[in-house]
């Protein structure tokens, strides 16, 4: 009889997620329906229990379950990584009642998200979305150098910036030799530190594009919100989206859209000053 050996180091686990949850119920909740989904879970009631497990593996998206405002969350985010010692490479999902109205999901910048979903298929969508960014493989390259050759490797759309006074627009370019389909960008929040008082929350929505055609170009047009009211032109924060020459990039746009086969796809690029 004919053995087979496989070297185990190159089986590939599934995802661990780590959730840090403080009430019971939610936890074997979440807990019962990533398992369900394939995904191996860690739980934690609190930070310390989650710098415990991160002691013994680490995540590969952290699912916090937890109220905030947006720039607190933040701060939770950075205090969770310190915390636990994982980098800004691995997700941070938030649950977020405030400011978010149901069924919506925001990027945050810093590798953070807000999410208020309607139904479990949602969370798991945009948790399937996150992981597939991320490279699967237990070396010990440096794992932000591991995600950006990866993202680089299959990203198709360049983005730009065009100013036509009053207002500047975004526009993408598909540099692909297929057509990509059904292209949409997640809410972006900005840091509050415009000198609004009291703090603003602006944040920019972008309309789908139905689809760009192989090396053609297409605006997305969008919309600055601020304190939960549509901005005007001038309060317009695009603008701070654009990338300047040697500055930090701190937001990120996170494209999905659809390929020639139907299936979802995404690229993650880091933007802003």
């Amino acid at each position: 009889m004919d053995i087979k050996v496989v070297d185990s180091r190159k089986v590939k686990k599934p995802r661990l997620i780590l959730v840090v949850e403080n009430v019971y119920e939610t936890r074997a909740g979440i807990d019962t329906l990533l398992k369900a989904n394939g995904y191996r879970v860690a739980l934690a009631s609190d930070a310390r229990e989650a710098t415990n497990i991160t002691r013994l593996e680490r995540p590969d998206l952290i699912l916090v379950s937890g109220s905030a405002l947006p720039d607190n969350v933040l701060v939770k985010a950075r205090h969770i990584r310190t915390e636990t010692g994982v980098g800004d490479e691995v997700p941070v999902v938030v649950f977020c009642a405030q400011d978010i109205p149901e069924g919506e999901e925001v990027a945050i910048g810093g590798n953070v998200y807000l999410t208020n979903p309607d139904n479990f298929n949602q969370l798991r969508s945009l948790l399937a979305r996150l992981l597939t960014t991320l490279p699967h493989d237990d070396t010990h390259e440096d794992q932000t150098l591991k995600f950006m050759k990866h993202n680089n490797s299959r990203a198709p759309l360049v983005v730009r910036f065009i100013d036509t006074q009053p207002k500047m627009l975004m526009e993408i370019t598909n540099t692909s030799a297929t057509t990509l389909k059904c292209v949409e960008i997640l809410t972006v929040f900005l840091r509050d530190d415009q000198g609004f008082h009291p703090p603003s929350h602006p944040h920019i929505r972008f309309d789908p594009v139905k689809f760009v055609q192989p090396n053609e170009r297409a605006v997305v047009y969008h919309r600055t919100w601020i304190n939960g009211r549509p901005a005007t032109n001038a309060q317009d924060q695009i603008g701070r989206l654009e990338v300047v020459p040697g500055a930090i990039k701190p937001y990120v746009l996170d494209i999905s859209w659809e390929d020639v086969d139907g299936k979802i796809q995404f690229q993650r690029i880091p933007t802003g000053h």
